[in-house]
């Protein structure tokens, strides 16, 4: 089959919009990152981590079924398959310098022994929360932290404080499993601008809950269907 057969003069316009760099469609990004706030505003029921970053992508391209399997191979990702992809360069370009992320790409955790892993869907550019921009500890010896906003749905809160919420806590009280806004920390190299590691909270204060390639390997990958079209 011809591959441009399958998708139609659509997707051939969204292909020639790709540069073969970073970054490479900025109007597909922002359509992700506005597909996954719109699963929040409406509490839809995505089911958690790698089922809502599937729900808000295929909002996203507003492909059929068949365009979906095509290019994915699966109905559904998990987090770990969300990881493996960008890891594998498959359908996404992976970022790994602080400086190239942006609203629209995916994070992804793979799974290791009992973990499942985890996806979200970045909505914004990191927010830089290193002294004297901001003071959260666990610290790291020439590392930058970043605040970095995303969407997904959870049983875990992501830490809770006025200036980086979990809007999935009203009044008080968590709702887990449902989608939600929150704010993971990244930590960077202070010279390079290379990802290093990342806490599941900005708020949390505890070094066991940072995680680096070595304890629970992640991604972040902005997706690149040019080779599905």
């Amino acid at each position: 089959m011809n591959k441009l057969g399958l998708f139609g003069a659509a997707a051939v316009a969204t292909a020639l919009c790709f540069p073969s760099d970073a970054n490479a469609d900025p109007v597909l990004n922002a359509s992700i990152a506005t597909a996954a706030n719109a699963l929040v505003t409406s509490a839809t029921n995505t089911g958690n981590g790698g089922s809502f970053v599937t729900k808000a992508v295929k909002n996203a391209l507003a492909w059929t079924n068949s365009q979906w399997l095509y290019c994915f191979e699966l109905s559904t990702l998990s987090a770990a398959q969300w990881y493996e992809d960008i890891d594998a360069g498959h359908n996404f370009v992976e970022i790994t310098n602080i400086a190239d992320i942006d609203a629209g790409q995916i994070f992804a955790i793979n799974a290791t022994g009992s973990y499942t892993g985890h996806a979200a869907v970045i909505t914004g550019e990191p927010i830089d929360i290193t002294p004297p921009a901001g003071y959260y500890t666990p610290y790291r010896t020439g590392q930058k932290q970043w605040a970095l906003p995303i969407a997904d749905s959870t049983g875990s809160e992501h830490g809770q404080n006025a200036s980086y919420p979990d809007s999935r806590r009203v009044g008080g009280v968590f709702t887990a499993n449902i989608p939600g806004t929150a704010f993971l920390r990244i930590y960077s190299d202070e010279v390079t601008g290379e990802i290093l590691s990342y806490g599941w909270s900005v708020t949390s204060t505890n070094e066991a809950n940072v995680y680096d390639q070595s304890e629970r390997p992640f991604a972040i990958g902005e997706l690149d269907i040019s080779a599905c079209l």
